[in-house]
């Protein structure tokens, strides 16, 4: 048998127990042992098995497809996935291309029809065991938060290697006082971000992966590959709390993989927690004045057509609606954000009136209609010419049926004379 053996390990399994190369081993050895052929293998490393969107499965299916396997060996079938619902669909989809799952050690095979409740009880017993851990693995999230347990600070400090103590980072810090006091002075986020920029001084990304070594998320670069500071960057500074010296934890939940917000009455405050980088009375100035600027929330979608409709090929950024006149004419064009926040080194400028948006929306659809005019001028074509040859097929199908009901008669008869045929040869060979 053509076998494919799929490995998994999260960062809750036992790295001794289930490590990827023991459950390599354990399924080899059972492969080598009933000499079946290993044809391919795919795992996947510190991933849940209640998330599906794996590399290491996309390459078995990918395999499956192909029609490259008879079966997949898995260590157990936990390994496969924990969501019941899921495991349970991947397994039915393996079944339909003619796939079967052996679990070696539990000693389970999707083609036994008498395993099928062993591996149904077996899959609410994953799915529950994975929901118990990340019940338990919040509840110790949410104690480290009570406790004032910080695992990354936020820019402006470093946590000490050797004492995990947080400490002023002293470069990023007179960062954070330099934007603050920009602010203050009357700069808006734009025009700050762009100074920062022509300062060279470092952003949070790259302070980040120069610590970590790599980046850990994506980062705002120019198109040359150097660090940039943007305008929600800049933002981000002046809405940190921290820097008063305050910790705050729970301001979200995750569950699921989605994250909410949390009330604010829910957050977990740490007073005197972090090192004070700017005074609690300029933080709060600069809230009140972030406060008064502040537009409202979602106003462009409600009267732009057009609005987060439109991508910029180039950065990715949506385009904006921007109002301009002009001769004393009113006119709205659609401009790329990521331009108009953060410069020409971050992006080109583009730029494109609704009037040429309209022209074009009404081009495409007058092109639809025509098209769908043909299109359904075409099908009653086909309509009517069906419509004549459906009596002359209807006949033609009536005589080829009469015809099989001969065939048929004749080959009866045929049948009946060969078996009257054997028993007379039979009576003269016994006389």
């Amino acid at each position: 048998m053509r076998v494919w053996i799929y490995t998994r390990l999260s960062n809750d399994d036992d790295p001794n127990r289930d490590s990827l190369q023991n459950q390599m081993r354990i399924c080899r050895e059972f492969a080598a042992g009933r000499g079946d052929l290993v044809i391919g293998q795919s795992s996947d490393d510190n991933i849940s098995g209640m998330e599906f969107s794996r590399r290491g499965l996309e390459v078995l299916t990918a395999a499956v497809d192909a029609g490259k396997l008879d079966a997949v060996l898995v260590k157990d079938l936990s390994r496969l996935g924990r969501h019941r619902t899921q495991t349970a669909l991947f397994i039915d989809y393996l079944r339909e291309c003619g796939v079967r799952v052996i679990s070696v050690t539990e000693g389970l095979d999707t083609a036994q029809e008498e395993d099928d409740l062993v591996i149904g009880i077996r899959g609410l017993m994953n799915d529950y065991y994975a929901k118990d851990i990340g019940k338990k693995i919040r509840a110790g999230y949410r104690q480290k938060q009570r406790e004032g347990i910080v695992i990354t600070p936020p820019f402006g400090y470093r946590k000490d290697r050797n004492t995990d103590e947080i400490v002023v980072n002293p470069e990023a810090a007179e960062t954070v006082k330099l934007i603050y006091s920009l602010y203050l002075q009357g700069c808006g986020q734009k025009e700050i971000a762009r100074r920062l920029n022509e300062l060279g001084r470092k952003t949070p990304a790259q302070l980040r992966a120069e610590q970590c070594g790599r980046e850990v998320r994506a980062a705002h670069k120019t198109r040359d590959g150097h660090y940039i500071w943007t305008y929600a960057s800049v933002k981000n500074v002046l809405t940190e709390e921290a820097y008063t010296g305050v910790l705050i934890n729970h301001r979200s939940e995750t569950n699921s993989g989605k994250a909410k917000r949390v009330e604010q009455s829910e957050w977990i405050r740490h007073e005197h927690f972090f090192p004070v980088i700017v005074e609690q009375s300029i933080w709060a100035q600069v809230q009140q004045r972030l406060k008064e600027q502040a537009r409202p929330a979602n106003g462009n979608k409600a009267k732009h057509r057009y609005a987060g409709l439109i991508l910029c090929k180039e950065c990715g950024s949506p385009f904006v609606p921007m109002i301009r006149y002009w001769n004393g004419n009113r006119r709205v064009e659609y401009v790329c954000r990521g331009y108009h926040r953060n410069g020409k080194s971050y992006c080109s400028s583009h730029r494109i009136h609704e009037e040429v948006l309209d022209t074009a929306v009404q081009e495409f659809i007058q092109t639809m209609r025509i098209r769908m005019a043909e299109e359904q001028k075409e099908l009653k074509q086909k309509q009517k010419i069906w419509a004549l040859r459906k009596p002359v097929l209807d006949a033609h199908i009536l005589s080829l049926q009469k015809r099989i009901q001969e065939l048929e008669r004749e080959i009866d008869e045929l049948i009946i004379e060969k078996i009257e045929a054997t028993k007379i040869s039979r009576i003269v060979s016994w006389q």
